[in-house]
């Protein structure tokens, strides 16, 4: 197979131009979760520029996924400042506001944090500017709910269901808490099959599917996982699975 002069060209600038992109974002988020109390004036959470260039910084809370676009799903929250300059080996304090809306009293309700990282632009023709986006939980927590929420997870009891995608862990949440899981294995005497952790809402289920489908769904009887404190720290646990299969 040959190529012409100028199929190789455009492929050796394509090869410099990937090989200047940046794998990590500058702007680090101090924290890994947020939590506002309800009747709180505000939260303060804080963002460094550990790169060695400035940045442009955008901030906004939405409820929304993570490829949708600032403002199309807008919480009930603002920050400030939402949009400044951040030098190198600089902070900057953000403050978040609820905007006094009517909140769910009974439960936690869940938002995200996005900053979003704006390089300055590159000085050659060949160059890529890579905007970098940074995404943590906020969770809304009502005062005076029932029961710790680090205790939370002792709560939550399992199945082992079968779904379209196979054998999946299904957690069943009673408490008005998210119980947020950073690790996740279904065990029997002989192997763990691991699942893609998450989390579980509050007086909800979750179905988390087994990476490696079992030889013999009957011999698990363990589910070993971490669950992630208010302040992010990783607590290992484990609970019986619970009899009897639902489809």
């Amino acid at each position: 197979m040959t190529f012409s002069r100028s199929v190789l060209v455009r492929v050796a600038l394509l090869v410099a131009c990937l090989a200047s992109v940046q794998a990590s974002a500058s702007v680090v988020i101090a924290t890994t979760r947020v939590i506002f109390t309800a009747g709180a004036p505000e939260v303060t959470v804080r963002v460094s520029n550990e790169g060695r260039q400035p940045s442009l910084v955008q901030a906004w809370v939405d409820e929304g996924g993570s490829e949708d676009a600032q403002g199309e799903l807008q919480g009930p929250f603002s920050l400030a400042p939402a949009l400044f300059r951040l030098d190198p080996a600089k902070q900057q304090s953000l403050r978040i506001f609820h905007d006094g809306r009517e909140m769910p009293h009974d439960r936690e309700s869940l938002y995200w944090l996005n900053v979003l990282d704006v390089p300055p632009k590159g000085g050659g023709t060949n160059s890529l500017q890579i905007s970098l986006r940074s995404r943590i939980k906020l969770f809304y927590r009502p005062q005076g709910l029932s029961g710790k929420p680090a205790e939370a997870h002792e709560q939550v009891t399992w199945n082992l269901v079968r779904s379209t995608e196979g054998w999946a862990l299904q957690a069943n949440n009673p408490t008005p808490y998210h119980v947020n899981l950073g690790k996740l294995e279904a065990a029997d005497a002989n192997a763990v099959q691991a699942a893609l952790a998450g989390h579980v809402p509050p007086y909800g289920k979750a179905r988390f599917v087994l990476s490696q489908q079992p030889q013999r769904p009957a011999s698990i009887t363990e589910v070993r996982y971490e669950y992630l404190d208010d302040f992010g720290a990783a607590r290992p646990a484990s609970a019986a699975l619970q009899r009897g299969h639902e489809g």
